[in-house]
C-alpha cells in the first residue's frame, strides 16, 4: 500500500473514451461526502503518441507502443503518481507489457503498475465466486496473445473465446471508422451494440458462465451487469477498484450497481 498522500495515476489514450471511464469509476467508487474526500489521480491521455497495440501485435505497426508508455509513466511519475492502471487489455499482452516493465526498470521509473487481468481474478474470486468459465470479449490483439489464460493458471478459471470470424466482427464494433465505438463512444451505433449482444450469446453457448468485457471500450457499449443473465465482467471497472484499494483501502465503497458510472 503506498501513502495517502501519493497520486493514483491513469494511463489513458488508447482510447481517449476508456482513460477518462477509469478515472471517473475512480471518484464513483470511492467513499467521499465532500470533494476534499477523494483521491488525488491524474489521467494522462496522450493518444497521438501512443502507437495502435492491436496493430503492433498484428505486425501492422513495427514500433512497440511500449517505449511511448514508459516516457509517459516517467512524466507521471515526476508528478507524484506511485501507483498506476493502463486503461486498455491489449497492452497487457506481454509481447508489449513485458517491454514496459524492462524500459522502466532501465529508466528507473518506480511507478507500481496493476496487472488488469490479475485484477480481473480477485474481482470474479470476490464478486463471482461461483463462476469457473468465462468468455473473453476483447480486441483482436487480446484474441491473438490470450493472456487472459493467466486466469486458468492463476485462478482456475477456463477462459472460451469467439472464432475467428466472430472476433473479427466483434473487433470492428470498437475499431471501424464509421460505426466502432471509438469512432463515437457516446452515441454508440445500433451496429456495434448488435455485434456485442450477439458476441455475448456466442460466448454463452460455448459455455461461459460470465463474460470478461476485455477491452476497456466495449463497456461503453453497455454498462449492463448482466447480459444473457451471465454477470459483464468489466476491466476497467475492476482495475479501478484495484487502484483505489492499492492507494487507500478504507476509502473503497462496497461494491453494488451504484458504483457504476
Amino acid at each position: 500500500m503506498v501513502n495517502g498522500n501519493d497520486i493514483i495515476g491513469v494511463l489513458g489514450g488508447m482510447g481517449p473514451g476508456a482513460g477518462i471511464a477509469m478515472s471517473e469509476y475512480i471518484v464513483n467508487n470511492t467513499i467521499a461526502g465532500r470533494d476534499q474526500d477523494h483521491l488525488p489521480q491524474v489521467l494522462f491521455s496522450l493518444p497521438g503518441a501512443i502507437y495502435d497495440r492491436t496493430g503492433f501485435l498484428m505486425g501492422k505497426v513495427k514500433t512497440n507502443p511500449a517505449f511511448r508508455m514508459a516516457e509517459i509513466l516517467g512524466k507521471m511519475e515526476k508528478v507524484g503518481v506511485h501507483v498506476a492502471g493502463i486503461a486498455c487489455n491489449t497492452a497487457y499482452a506481454p509481447p508489449i507489457f513485458d517491454v514496459l516493465l524492462n524500459e522502466c526498470n532501465k529508466k528507473g521509473i518506480t511507478i507500481r503498475l496493476l496487472h488488469i487481468v490479475e485484477e480481473v481474478g480477485f474481482f470474479i474470486q470476490e464478486y463471482y465466486p461461483w463462476v469457473k468459465k468465462v468468455g473473453v470479449l476483447g480486441t483482436r490483439g487480446t484474441f491473438i496473445t490470450r493472456h487472459y489464460d493467466l486466469l486458468q493458471r492463476d485462478f482456475g478459471v477456463q477462459t472460451v473465446y469467439l472464432t475467428e470470424k466472430e472476433q473479427q466482427r466483434a473487433h470492428l464494433s470498437v475499431y471501424h471508422p464509421a460505426y466502432g465505438v471509438k469512432a463515437d463512444p457516446v452515441l454508440v451505433s445500433s451496429r456495434a451494440r448488435q455485434i456485442f449482444e450477439s458476441s455475448v450469446a456466442s460466448l454463452k453457448k460455448r459455455g461461459a458462465e460470465a463474460v470478461i468485457l476485455a477491452c476497456t471500450e466495449f463497456p461503453m457499449i453497455s454498462e449492463d451487469e448482466y447480459v444473457e443473465d451471465m454477470p459483464m465482467v468489466n476491466s476497467s471497472l475492476a482495475l479501478a477498484r484495484a487502484l483505489i484499494r492499492e492507494h487507500s483501502p478504507g476509502k473503497l465503497k462496497p461494491w453494488g450497481a451504484a458504483c457504476l458510472r
